[in-house]
């Protein structure tokens, strides 16, 4: 199995990367972000759920955000581990 591009109305959306029996999409464009790493069985459902996705109403082709609210007892900002490449900016005074 190879990789393969998954489009759009002529436009390059995402890509699909084997992945053992199944197939993880990437996405490439933000309109499909919702769809971002997700794996599929075919390329057919992957492209079947793109299709889906840019054919809904304007404001309807994003999930809800979610957003994770630290806690009484989670590691301080200090102890994340962000990027093993990159440092986190020190916090502007």
């Amino acid at each position: 199995m190879q990789k393969q591009v998954v489009e759009f109305n002529g436009e390059a959306v995402g890509a699909l990367v084997p992945e053992g029996e199944r197939f993880r999409f990437i996405a490439v464009k933000f309109n499909v972000w919702a769809l971002d790493g997700r794996a599929f069985s075919a390329p057919l459902e992957a492209r079947r759920a793109v299709i889906a996705l840019l054919s809904r109403e304007p404001g309807q082709t994003m999930p809800s955000a979610s957003f994770w609210v630290p806690g009484e007892d989670d590691p301080s900002e200090s102890q994340f581990k962000w990027n093993e490449t990159s440092t986190v900016p020190p916090a502007a005074v």
